[in-house]
């Protein structure tokens, strides 16, 4: 997903660096690099702390590395931009890879975010808050076609997806894979309430589905395809707790 090949990107560039001599050739790359989204939006669709674990072996400032690597990383085919702040390797991804990761977790379904290790499930008001949320998302997906929304992962207007609650939506979706396979219930809880929120946020946002006499856009079926998106990470999540994902409550 999105964050992991973020990483890969990162590491290529690290790679280049020292190849290229801006790095020393004793420096260390990391065997895992994370990228997250960060605690502040203002700060990017993503972050990652690598020029933190790098700056002692290069033998200069953090900032200093983190400059090098946004100033490279900005060649990268899923970047928009990228920049540093402090130690940090903060980066903006282009709207295709929002529209990407919108159909890669359509097209997995189920299987999205699926993990073999289970947890004890989260306290009644969280496990009830994404239930609530997975029956209204399914219940969104259930009007669409009455209304005549279009369903098409294919045919995704990327400036929806562009538009900020849908845009960190997406972001929070793609971090799924990477969440599961830290094996650590304490991450998927907060992912968990994080993922809620967005969803939240969103819905509140815009009208998923047409209003009134309003005809049917793209726009609507872009957003129904979103919607989807979240519902089936909404249920991988669940299912770790060995809960049931409902489409009516």
């Amino acid at each position: 997903m999105l964050p992991d090949r973020l990483a890969d990107q990162i590491g290529r560039v690290l790679d280049a660096l020292v190849r290229s001599g801006h790095l020393p050739s004793t420096t260390g790359i990391p065997g895992e690099i994370r990228v997250e989204r960060p605690f502040r939006n203002s700060r990017g669709d993503y972050a990652s702390p690598v020029a933190l674990r790098l700056a002692g072996a290069y033998g200069s400032t953090p900032g200093e590395v983190a400059r090098l690597v946004a100033a490279a990383l900005q060649e990268s085919p899923e970047v928009a931009h990228a920049e540093a702040a402090g130690g940090f390797v903060n980066v903006v991804v282009n709207d295709a890879a929002l529209a990407e990761t919108v159909r890669e977790v359509v097209a997995a379904g189920p299987a999205y975010g699926e993990h073999p290790v289970m947890f004890a499930p989260p306290d009644d008001e969280l496990g009830h808050r994404a239930r609530f949320a997975h029956a209204r998302l399914a219940g969104l997906l259930r009007a669409g076609p009455a209304l005549e929304v279009p369903y098409d992962p294919d045919r995704l207007e990327v400036a929806v997806l562009a538009d900020p609650p849908a845009r960190r939506l997406v972001c929070a979706l793609a971090e799924l894979p990477s969440v599961a396979a830290r094996e650590s219930p304490r991450a998927l809880h907060k992912y968990l309430t994080e993922i809620l929120s967005c969803v939240e946020e969103f819905e509140v946002s815009v009208a998923v589905l047409p209003r009134g006499d309003e005809p049917s856009t793209a726009a609507h079926g872009t957003r129904l395809v979103l919607v989807d998106a979240a519902r089936i990470t909404l249920a991988s999540a669940l299912r770790r707790y060995g809960l049931c994902a409902p489409d009516r409550l």
